[in-house]
């Protein structure tokens, strides 16, 4: 059975203290709904921008937030399968295991309309110099899942459970292809089953963008020496970090909510609350997006909407009949 060897370092605790200080601002701090599905669709934008970089698939960053809103007419199949498979995470966490299915079919949805159909969910049986030989990572893979599911494992701070899991399945290469991608929507997978998913607020991939040096490095260590105290100081680093910056936004937003309750500006409908969002991602909306933003709701009603948004003192009307742009105040 796989046994991992770490250390828990004076770092690493300093790093899980402030992750739980943190999550307890995101998960007790009251915003309003469309503040909230703003911070998800951030942090969901951030994600699948950053697995595509990881992969090496250069796409611009407002060119995934533009296909996810439906704003694109050719999406990238890429893009498609991201979209999908984020959009199930939580279908899958309410078995609340995890064992090697589920990371074949991680990688078999990840790769639709990519990959040959007889690769899409099977491990690679191919030789890379420095990885375990094809006949063994069925059984790595499962030794793996195995000790996750054990109750050593339930013992551990499910923060470091979830950087050894990704360490350790990056050493192991089981697919042919789309191994990191793969790896980091198990290790989301994850977060929500262990209940550490921040309500959706934050993107971990987005860090190793950023520290790609010093990823390969513990990885390294990781790898070569069969220790994983360096990945689990890097990993938890990183969560703290990228949970530390979503609940500075949320620790303004909850000002703004108190402010917006007062004045009764809070209460909105469905469709009043989708156009700010929209005005929040694009800066402003025009009559053109009308149908976009909404396409099954007439123009009127969507007029009518943007003339309550405008009596509360939320946006504003520039310019004058179909050339008309609303924008927040």
């Amino acid at each position: 059975m796989f046994f991992p060897e770490f250390t828990i370092t004076q770092k690493v605790l300093k790093n899980i203290g402030f992750i739980e200080y943190y999550r307890a601002i995101i998960e007790n701090t009251v915003i309003l709904q469309n503040w909230e599905n703003q911070l998800k669709k951030e942090a969901k934008i951030a994600f699948i921008y950053s697995t595509l970089q990881e992969q090496g698939i250069n796409v611009h960053y407002d060119a995934v937030k533009r296909s996810l809103d439906n704003m694109e007419k050719n999406v990238p199949a890429e893009i498609v399968n991201l979209d999908n498979t984020y959009n199930s995470l939580s279908e899958i966490a309410r078995g609340q295991e995890l064992d090697e299915v589920d990371i074949k079919f991680l990688h078999k949805e990840l790769c639709q309309n990519l990959i040959p159909k007889m690769k899409l969910g099977v491990y690679r049986n191919n030789k890379v110099q420095g990885k375990p030989m094809p006949e063994q990572i069925l059984a790595d893979v499962v030794e793996l899942f195995d000790w996750f599911n054990s109750l050593d494992a339930k013992e551990i701070h499910p923060i470091v459970t979830a950087a050894i899991l990704k360490a350790r399945l990056e050493t192991i290469m089981p697919f042919d292809n789309f191994n990191s991608v793969t790896i980091d929507y198990l290790i989301q997978l994850v977060f929500k089953i262990t209940g550490y998913a921040f309500k959706d607020y934050v993107t971990v991939p987005a860090y190793y963008q950023k520290t790609k040096s010093e990823m390969k490095s513990a990885l390294t260590t990781a790898t070569d020496e069969m220790d994983f105290t360096d990945w689990i100081e890097y990993f938890t680093e990183g969560v703290a970090l990228q949970v530390s910056s979503v609940q500075e936004k949320v620790k303004t937003l909850a000002k703004d909510t108190k402010i917006a309750k007062a004045s009764g500006r809070y209460k909105l409908s469905e469709r009043q609350e989708k156009i700010i969002e929209f005005i929040q991602n694009y800066g402003m909306l025009q009559n053109k997006d009308f149908s976009k933003v909404f396409p099954n709701i007439s123009e009127d009603s969507v007029l009518r909407d943007l003339k309550v948004l405008i009596e509360k003192g939320i946006i504003e009307k520039n310019g004058s009949t179909k050339s008309s742009r609303y924008e927040l105040k």
